[in-house]
């Protein structure tokens, strides 16, 4: 009785080296992931700063362009009443134009600022699909 209790707690102990190894090494492997993903995120944020101030540079072009027309409106330099309807209706583009590459700046501005959000994002994407992985394996999909 002595030697079967002994051999049983020798394979409760070696089973619990074994998982607390698999652990050990799924924590290895995880972190490693991270870091590698950490690191791709990294090299594109930088990739995607130089965007930053070139979408900047156009802006302060558009802004010249805009000046250049409202000044041909507003010296009366154009008689022609299509040409009239053709300068405003490019101000108004040109409106639209510059609101759309505002946002554009402040959504580049808000992902190289602050890339911690996008990493987090990733990973809990990433977590989802796995779970949803392995609950598809295992063959207890939700009724959703």
């Amino acid at each position: 009785m002595a030697k079967t209790l002994k051999d049983l707690l020798i394979a409760l102990l070696n089973a619990t080296l074994i998982l607390v190894a698999l652990c050990l090494f799924l924590g290895w492997k995880l972190a490693s992931t991270v870091e590698s993903i950490t690191t791709v995120f990294e090299e594109k944020l930088e990739i995607v700063a130089p965007l930053k101030d070139e979408i900047r540079g156009v802006r302060g072009e558009l802004a010249a362009l805009r000046s250049d027309l409202t000044k041909l409106q507003a010296d009366g330099a154009v008689t022609d009443i299509a040409e009239k309807v053709r300068l405003s209706t490019a101000l108004v583009t040109l409106d639209n134009l510059e609101a759309r590459m505002q946002d554009s700046q402040a959504r580049i501005t808000e992902i190289t600022e602050a890339p911690d959000t996008l990493i987090s994002t990733a990973i809990e994407k990433s977590a989802d699909v796995v779970a949803d992985r392995i609950i598809a394996v295992r063959g207890c999909v939700p009724s959703s």
